[in-house]
C-alpha cells in the first residue's frame, strides 16, 4: 500500500504523522512505524504518530517509537499535532485531542511554533540512589504517563549519553522497562541545558518534551525554578515549560514542517 505522510520537527525531534482515521494500518502498525522511522532505509524518524477517530475528543492520537513499541505520549510530537491537524483539514486553530496518557489541548503559537497542554507529573522519587562503576549519581526520577530519570551534572556537553545513558536505562532501581534517561545542567535560575536517552529509541534524540517537562517539574521541586522553565535541549532549541497551573504544565517550543510524501508499505504479520 502508499502511505501518505508529513515530516516535521518539534525542536529537532522528528516524527512521522499519518492520517490514519481510514484505518488502512490496523493491525500492522508496529511494522509500519519500524519500516518508515528506519533510517537507512525508510524516511527516517524518532517517533511515528497516528491520528485516529476519536468519541471523547477531537482525534485520538498514538505513539510508536522506531523498534514499534507503542507509548503514551511524546510532547514534542503533540506539540507537532495541531499543525498536522490543520493541514488536513480539520478546524481549529486549538484541537482536543485523547492518547494513552490522557487528554490533551493543542495550539499553533504562529507558523514556526507550538503548545500543548501536559499530564501532570503523577509521581516524583528524589534523590534515587545508583552507583555505575563505581561512580554515584544525583538522581531524580518522575513518571508522567513515561518514566524520565533526571542525572544532574557539571557539564551536559561532557556527558557519554549514549553508554552512560544506556547503563541508567536499563538500571534495575527503574523495574524490568527501564526509563527514558535525562542529563541536566543548571545554567542558571529556571534556566537548564538538558540531553536525553530515549528508551525504544535506544539512542539519544534531539529533544524530549516529555522529558523536559518532568525535568522543569523536579527542578522546581528542589527549588532551582519557579514556575517557568527554559530548557536548551541538544538541537539547539529552547522548550519552555509553564508549571503554573498544576492540573496541566504547558509544553512550548519550535515546530518545522519538513517534507510531506508517500511511502511504499508492504504489510507483514505482526508477531505475537
Amino acid at each position: 500500500m502508499i502511505v501518505p505522510f508529513v515530516k516535521m520537527s518539534g525542536a529537532g525531534n522528528d516524527m512521522i504523522l499519518v492520517d490514519h482515521r481510514a484505518g488502512s494500518l490496523r493491525a500492522h502498525e508496529a511494522t509500519f512505524a519500524r519500516a518508515i522511522c528506519d533510517r537507512r532505509f525508510g524516511v527516517g524518524a524518532d517517533a511515528t504518530i497516528l491520528l485516529e477517530e476519536s468519541a471523547r475528543a477531537d482525534f485520538r492520537v498514538r505513539f510508536f517509537n522506531p523498534d514499534g513499541s507503542e507509548y503514551a505520549l511524546c510532547g514534542n510530537g503533540a506539540r507537532c499535532i495541531p499543525r498536522f491537524a490543520e493541514a488536513i483539514g480539520l478546524p481549529g486553530p486549538e484541537y482536543t485531542f485523547a492518547s494513552d496518557s490522557g487528554t490533551h489541548r493543542g495550539r499553533m503559537l504562529g507558523p514556526d511554533a507550538g503548545s500543548v497542554g501536559m499530564p501532570p507529573v503523577r509521581e516524583i522519587r528524589r534523590a534515587v540512589p545508583l552507583e555505575i562503576d563505581g561512580r554515584p549519581l544525583d538522581v531524580d526520577w518522575g513518571d508522567i504517563g513515561v518514566p524520565h530519570a533526571a542525572v544532574w551534572v557539571e557539564d551536559v556537553t561532557s556527558i557519554p549519553v549514549e553508554t552512560l545513558g544506556a547503563r541508567v536505562r536499563s538500571h534495575p532501581a527503574f523495574g524490568p522497562g527501564g526509563t527514558n534517561v535525562s542529563f541536566v545542567q543548571r545554567l542558571g535560575p529556571g534556566t537548564l541545558a538538558i540531553r536525553t536517552y530515549e528508551r525504544g529509541v535506544e539512542g539519544e534524540t534531539w529533544a524530549c518534551g516529555s522529558g523536559s517537562t518532568v525535568v522543569a517539574t523536579l527542578a522546581r521541586a528542589r527549588g532551582w525554578a519557579g514556575d517557568r522553565v527554559d530548557l536548551r535541549v541538544r538541537s539547539g532549541s529552547t522548550l519552555s515549560v509553564d508549571l503554573t497551573d498544576t492540573t496541566e504544565p504547558r509544553l512550548a517550543g519550535p515546530v518545522a514542517w519538513i517534507c510531506d510524501g508517500r511511502f511504499p508499505f508492504a504489510p507483514e504479520p505482526e508477531s505475537a
